[in-house]
């Protein structure tokens, strides 16, 4: 298994910069997810490692071997596409062995191995079909299984999942991730979709313009975001933004929303060490606002109830504060209807303040 690092890559297509000044190291064995909107530059930077692009400035290398020059088909990298790309002429089974049969290995090894791989599959009983007679899902495991058989160095996986039913697609995430885990392949990963990277990556980069916004494990993004950008992009429900002013007022720091003041003199030193000004943005997830009918200790602002949004195990209550409108998740049965008021507090150990300004995390 290898370590892949791009150092300071950049991919121009004409005056469009696609990946902007990119440094990031793979470690060996590990699950790497690229996360991000679509055109912020993940694939581009899959191709650049695959060497299906080349990079405009910037390095790229293998196990500390410099490869950015280096064709793919001497990178020993198997990259799994959207869309497959099966072989619709072959069968099953000519479609797995086709690698092999590339580089001359001898029949009875080809044999051997194809069976071996789609029983670690499980796609036996589909060798002897065409792909147009394949479902989503086993079209998916058969281009696994052609990308695994060559037993490379590391994957590559562009949204090898975005064109399956949602059940499919929760039920492969947890067989990807234990293959990876299973055969110990350094593996780099794309998608748009948070969950799946939240579920299946050992740590994620999320981009944005062509840049890494931050690289941690799930848990760090999650409670750690360094930007509005990743704090909004990570969660669901997201992140609930409200924007405020900080004031003094005698010994208090108070951050100033309008409707309502949050008392954050704990916070006072933080603040006023790194904010850029006084406009700032509060953050806070949907599992950390408290709602009640009654004022009671720590709820600080008077909401109204704007949509109750009931999924099975949990409900969404969406809450109008004077022009913002929040989110707040609750396990518990709501027993509460649109209009009614509510009182509406926030959990001050997972507060998160941003500098406006600068869209940069403080707290």
């Amino acid at each position: 298994m290898v370590k892949i690092h791009l150092e300071h890559v950049t991919k121009l297509f004409g005056k469009v910069v696609a990946v902007d000044d990119v440094t990031l190291t793979i470690n060996e064995k590990e699950f790497m997810v690229l996360l991000g909107p679509s055109g912020c530059g993940k694939t581009t930077t899959l191709r650049i490692i695959a060497g299906l692009e080349e990079p405009t400035e910037g390095e790229v290398y293998i196990d500390d071997e410099p490869v950015t020059y280096l064709p793919p088909k001497d990178r020993d990298i198997a990259m799994v596409f959207q869309n497959y790309a099966l072989y619709p002429h072959m069968k099953v089974y000519d479609n797995i062995a086709f690698p092999l049969r590339l580089r001359k290995y001898p029949k009875e090894e080809i044999d051997k191995m194809v069976k071996e791989v789609a029983e670690m599959l499980r796609i036996e009983e589909l060798l002897d079909r065409m792909p147009k007679q394949l479902s989503g899902g086993e079209q998916q495991r058969v281009a696994l299984a052609r990308a695994l058989i060559r037993r490379p160095k590391a994957f590559l996986l562009d949204e090898p999942l975005s064109n399956l039913d949602a059940k499919l697609r929760v039920m492969m995430r947890a067989e990807l991730k234990r293959l990876q885990k299973e055969l110990g392949v350094t593996t780099v990963y794309v998608t748009h979709d948070q969950a799946e990277a939240m579920t299946m990556a050992d740590r994620i980069a999320i981009m944005k313009d062509g840049k890494i916004q931050q690289v941690g494990s799930p848990a760090d993004v999650f409670n750690k975001p360094v930007n509005l950008f990743v704090a909004g992009f990570i969660g669901s429900p997201p992140m609930n933004f409200i924007e405020c002013t900080a004031t003094e007022k005698g010994d208090q720091f108070l951050l100033d929303a309008g409707e309502f003041q949050l008392d954050v003199t704990c916070f006072k030193d933080i603040i006023k060490k790194n904010a850029t000004s006084s406009e700032l943005v509060l953050g806070i997830r949907p599992d950390n606002v408290m709602v009640d009918r009654e004022r009671k200790e720590g709820l600080v602002a008077k909401a109204t109830v704007y949509v109750i949004e009931p999924l099975g195990s949990e409900t969404i209550i969406d809450l109008a504060i004077g022009d913002n409108i929040i989110k707040a998740r609750t396990l518990e049965v709501v027993d509460l209807k649109m209009g009614d008021e509510v009182w509406v507090g926030f959990d001050m150990e997972r507060l998160h303040i941003f500098d406006k300004k600068t869209e940069k995390a403080i707290i």
